[in-house]
């Protein structure tokens, strides 16, 4: 009971404060475009919220790698198919899932389309997003989850339990042995960047919040990026 408890609480520090960044961005919201560091085209979107995946996956493996000397065999093996299990999850969801991702077949079935450029262009029949742009198309009517908040929200939690929380661990514990200097500026490095990194995930959930989609979007998209925190971590 004490355990289910002090998880609960662990919990709630973790995932409260992600979604109170949320329901801030949402109630600040303006009917103004976005700014040049929250539209689409800005480095922040193409070269992060983009490919926050791979960014994630780096600090991860970084962290294990740090961790590799300190962790039995199985426990390596276990955060490996974690990681595996979570890269599987945001695949099915946002890139492919035997033919379009899960959040394409949702917007299809809502009644969304590929409206084409011009009345005789043949894209209307397109069922992904990512053909639906690449032949001229606009993705347009159905329900959009928010995949930003979505994807945004499962890296940060990802990290939250596989880099943050056991690298400080790490540094605060008394009965690991003594390590070599230089291993422990390394691990203090990584852990400085994972923070900055999630600290730049949480910045643009403000940002998604405030500029993009609406309430039921973003409600869907944060509920399946903490879905599976939770079926993994809290379950």
């Amino acid at each position: 009971m004490q355990n289910s408890t002090a998880r609960s609480r662990a919990a709630a520090l973790v995932l409260a404060p992600l979604l109170a960044v949320i329901a801030l961005g949402f109630a600040a919201r303006s009917p103004d475009a976005a700014p040049w560091w929250a539209a689409k085209r800005s480095v922040l979107n193409t070269h992060g919220a983009k490919v926050a995946w791979a960014w994630t996956s780096a600090l991860f493996a970084a962290a294990a790698a740090v961790r590799a000397p300190t962790r039995t065999p199985a426990a390596s093996a276990a955060a490996a198919l974690r990681y595996a299990l979570a890269t599987l999850y945001w695949l099915a969801m946002a890139r492919w899932f035997f033919g379009p991702p899960l959040f394409d077949r949702v917007f299809v079935r809502t009644g969304g389309e590929c409206q084409p450029p011009a009345p005789d262009a043949a894209v209307a029949a397109l069922s992904s997003l990512h053909a639906c742009r690449s032949a001229g198309g606009r993705w347009t009517g159905g329900h959009d989850i928010s995949g930003h908040c979505f994807l945004l929200l499962h890296s940060a939690l990802f990290l939250a339990e596989e880099a943050v929380a056991p690298l400080l661990a790490a540094a605060a514990a008394v009965t690991v042995p003594r390590q070599p200097p230089a291993l422990a500026a390394v691990r203090r490095a990584v852990l400085a960047a994972t923070l900055a990194l999630v600290a730049v995930w949480v910045f643009m959930l403000f940002a998604t919040a405030r500029y993009f989609h609406g309430a039921a979007e973003l409600l869907s998209g944060t509920a399946l990026g903490a879905g599976y925190w939770f079926v993994f971590y809290q379950a």
